[in-house]
């Protein structure tokens, strides 16, 4: 008898068609490991345009192809940035009236926050959502995390007009050159939430209920991170700065905190600020996407 990998085929199903009976099939799907790095890579970058029109569909299915679509992408977090700030103003004691640069400070960090939260949920779902796909199509499947973040970053386009729009109005920060720093935060945010992305999708598959708390996580993830709030007491020399070192241990002080010091402050930031970032993100992308690829057999199936 020949032992086949590939497939599955039952003792009683041989008994019942003897011409299989020379042929067992024998699923090996469990066994864990990582394929040729340099070829799974080659077949990604080959493939992106298939993860891109996913990405596509994904957006039009929820109408952000249309203006009412791309109006909400705008509402959504601005009128969270609203209740933030009637939360924050309460808590503080200041009048709303005064509030105008407060605003635009949360807007900053909560709209670059967003991003994560959509590439982080997307994510985590991106595998369980899409076992008609995996089960028919041969594909690098970390594609589909890669195709939830592009999606989320897409949806986080339209809310920079109304940041900025916000700033001209209500900020008196300078506008200088130091906020083109700006974008080296946002692609370290880009680069740190494929790596999640990539990680919650594969635990995902192991741990159904992860997505169930998943938004409590990144709820208080928000409010450890300089969203609400500046990392300046935290820095050293500031009236917190004792804690400094303990903060950096969070990804997002560092991303958050440069990325509001840039475009908000027009301020060059702490170079740790720009090497813990970094290296936050470069650690996150190959933990999450070795994790995600060195299980990918198992997703056909356990999903």
């Amino acid at each position: 008898m020949r032992l086949l990998r590939g497939g599955v085929i039952l003792a009683k199903t041989a008994d019942q068609r003897p011409e299989l009976r020379d042929e067992l099939h024998v699923y090996d799907a469990r066994r864990h490991g990582l394929p040729d790095l340099r070829q799974y890579v080659r077949d990604l970058i080959g493939r992106w345009p298939f993860a891109a029109e996913f990405s596509r569909s994904s957006i039009r299915s929820a109408n952000t192809d249309t203006v009412f679509g791309q109006l909400w992408l705008v509402l959504n977090p601005t009128l969270l940035a609203v209740v933030y700030f009637i939360l924050v103003v309460i808590l503080t004691g200041k009048k709303i009236s005064e509030g105008g640069p407060l605003l635009v400070q949360i807007c900053s960090g909560l709209f670059l926050f967003t991003l994560l939260q959509g590439a982080a949920s997307a994510g985590a779902g991106s595998v369980t959502g899409g076992g008609a796909l995996i089960s028919r199509m041969a594909f690098p499947r970390l594609l589909m995390p890669l195709a939830a973040v592009r999606t989320a970053f897409y949806r986080f386009l339209p809310t920079l007009p109304v940041f900025f729009l916000l700033k001209l109005v209500f900020s008196d920060t300078p506008w200088g050159w130091e906020m083109l720093l700006g974008v080296y935060f946002l692609v370290l945010m880009v680069i740190f939430s494929a790596g999640l992305a990539a990680f919650l999708g594969a635990l995902q598959v192991y741990f159904r209920d992860a997505s169930s708390f998943l938004p409590y996580f990144l709820r208080i993830w928000m409010y450890l991170s300089p969203v609400l709030w500046l990392p300046d007491p935290f820095m050293p020399g500031g009236s917190k700065s004792e804690l400094y070192l303990l903060m950096l241990f969070n990804p997002m002080f560092s991303i958050c905190g440069g990325w509001g010091e840039a475009i908000l402050s027009s301020k060059v930031s702490s170079l740790t600020f720009f090497i813990v970032g970094l290296a936050w993100s470069i650690v996150m992308l190959l933990v999450g996407s070795l994790f995600f690829v060195a299980r990918e057999r198992d997703f056909s199936v356990r999903i």
